[in-house]
């Protein structure tokens, strides 16, 4: 079968031929891959320096879309997304034309979902949810602030809370990113002064996916009592904040961990169709398998906005 192959740490893989290691395992059903998403986790862990640490050569790929095509008859010939159970991190992942897959490392997927968007929405459209939701609780009324609102993740987070009856204001730091933003968005700021955030109303929930200096930076567009989500870390992983500041505010600082969050069936099931139906959208780039060095160059220089996927 073809695959890429990672060979060296901090490369790019090799797409080339080689031998599947066979039927599947109990417990596991083998996957003809249909689409393969291209992640920044999967370019972490072609660094070698993340927790997970596979033997080379390794095929990367955290997760894909396909049909089963071997294993539990009552899973035969079911399109399933692939995620999970240490594909791309502690095995051979979805980098392929055929993986083998734990069972509980997958979920049905309608035939009607594109590839490319079956492959990669998971980690947005749930981190997403869980923002919003479970985390942020937004409710009906509330001012809400997104920054890297044209990203996979705050252009969803935009739409959900636009959903939940917010106002929602987006954040992004050039124009051509606020031509991405999605039309939910009842504003789009473009590298705004924190001064002028605040002029505009106070902010009763930021949702912040990009981190760096973001929440000392917009503290005082806060509502005191006001709520904070930490979604994500591009601009920076250190967080410095004033802490009288902070405490006079009386901000919450409400960390996400999808790792430990769990996503109920019924959440996916539903967020898939809105994407499937229109009702969400996330822009989703695909290119061809045989191109795999170029979706990875794409990704790691921030080449596209929203998701990545390889199609087989």
């Amino acid at each position: 079968m073809i695959a890429a192959r990672l060979h060296r740490w901090d490369t790019a893989p090799d797409v080339e031929e080689t031998e599947f290691s066979g039927p599947p395992r109990e417990g596991e059903v083998i996957v003809e891959v249909e689409a393969a998403a291209v992640t920044h986790l999967d370019l972490i862990v072609m660094t070698g320096t993340f927790t997970h640490r596979p033997a080379l050569p390794f095929t990367p790929g955290t997760a894909g879309v396909g049909t089963v095509v071997t294993g539990d008859a009552a899973l035969l010939g079911r399109r399933v997304l692939v995620r999970g159970g240490g594909i791309g991190l502690e095995r051979d992942g979805t980098w392929a034309e055929r993986v083998g897959v734990p069972v509980d490392a997958i979920r049905v997927v309608p035939r009607e979902a594109p590839a490319a968007l079956a492959a990669t929405c998971y980690s947005p459209m749930t981190t997403a949810w869980a923002a919003v939701e479970e985390v942020g609780r937004i409710g009906k009324g509330e001012r809400v602030l997104v920054t890297g609102a044209a990203g996979a993740v705050g252009s969803l987070c935009v739409q959900l809370a636009a959903r939940a009856g917010a106002y929602v204001v987006a954040v992004v730091r050039g124009e051509d990113a606020a031509g991405a933003v999605p039309d939910a968005a009842h504003e789009v700021l473009v590298r705004p002064d924190p001064q002028e955030v605040a002029i505009k109303g106070e902010t009763d929930v930021l949702l912040d996916t990009v981190g760096g200096n973001t929440v000392p930076d917009f503290l005082r567009a806060m509502r005191p009592g006001g709520r904070v989500v930490l979604i994500g870390y591009v601009a920076g992983t250190a967080l410095r904040v004033d802490l009288p500041a902070l405490m006079s505010r009386d901000v919450a600082l409400l960390p996400m961990n999808m790792v430990r969050r769990h996503v109920p069936a019924e959440v996916f099931d539903r967020l898939l169709g809105d994407l499937t139906d229109g009702r969400l959208t996330l822009r989703t780039t695909a290119l061809p398998f045989v191109g795999m060095t170029e979706a990875v160059e794409t990704r790691r220089k921030g080449g596209v906005r929203g998701t990545i996927a390889v199609l087989m």
